[in-house]
């Protein structure tokens, strides 16, 4: 379903019977019961399928095409939700107005957040390093022509352009990402290489009370109808385990994002003690 069918059947429903619908669907969207992300790769969708990857592209174009657009995850925004709280977290980091900054933003797609906030962000010295899979690196690279945003498909490649660059190492930022990865506490394991001062965990899915669990998302049909594996974190099991590594809560939010069966959509800030 592309943005002008949407905007056609927005004008033809009622807008209560399609929020209640959304409301509904996003209700049910996790499926929960699984024991590993192996379990869950035989009925899921890859994050770097074809499908995936195309329907980002498009979407990409989509926005660029009015001003007033925005995209994320496939998906097209009429309007952009800037995140002026975030911002000022990211600006606080920015301590040394003569160096040269840079963020990380593991699973961040087309850096769908700073595209977002960049009337905001760019006034800031800072590159905004995107850690992906290769199939989004190469298409970010190929579309986007923004000498502050760069694309790695893991850490190590993005630590030596950090260190060619003498760049200073501002946060780490997980833009709805954690829930995808597998191995999360391997990534926090090697963040401590990287001398960052804050991790900020965005839109993050949680569970309220129920523990830790492996769950299959559902995606809008007008946004691929797509089946993702996750794991979704007992809010403190997360905070425990970013604690861990030595980062503790500094400042937690309601995130952008319905409400879920047993849970809800969080911003967490962690700064390093």
């Amino acid at each position: 379903m592309n943005l002008y069918t949407k905007k056609i059947l927005k004008q033809i429903i009622p807008r209560w019977i399609i929020k209640k619908l959304n409301t509904f669907f996003y209700y049910n969207s996790f499926s929960g019961g699984y024991k590993s992300f192996d379990e869950l790769n035989k009925i899921s969708t890859k994050y770097d399928s074809n499908k995936v990857i195309e329907r980002a592209q498009i979407a990409f174009k989509i926005s660029r095409s009015k001003s007033y657009l925005n995209d994320r995850d496939g998906e097209v925004f009429l309007k952009k939700n800037i995140n002026f709280k975030l911002i000022n977290i990211i600006s606080t980091c920015i301590k040394d107005k003569k160096a040269e900054y840079c963020v990380i933003d593991y699973g961040g797609s087309l850096a769908n957040f700073y595209r977002t906030n960049i009337q905001h962000l760019k006034k800031f010295n800072i590159k905004w390093i995107v850690v992906d899979n290769e199939k989004i690196c190469h298409l970010g690279n190929k579309i986007l022509r923004n000498r502050d945003i760069y694309f790695f498909s893991n850490l190590k490649k993005t630590k030596k352009f950090i260190d060619i660059y003498n760049l200073k190492n501002a946060l780490f930022f997980f833009g709805s990402s954690v829930q995808y990865l597998d191995k999360f506490e391997d990534i926090l394991f090697k963040i401590n290489d990287f001398n960052c001062e804050k991790i900020i965990i965005e839109r993050q899915p949680i569970l309220r009370f129920k523990p830790t669990t492996y769950a299959l998302q559902k995606t809008l049909f007008s946004t691929g109808n797509f089946s993702y594996p996750v794991k979704l974190y007992n809010y403190n099991k997360l905070i425990s385990l970013v604690r861990k590594y030595n980062f503790f809560l500094m400042e937690s939010f309601k995130g952008y994002g319905n409400n879920f069966r047993d849970g809800e959509y969080k911003t967490m800030v962690f700064k390093k003690r």
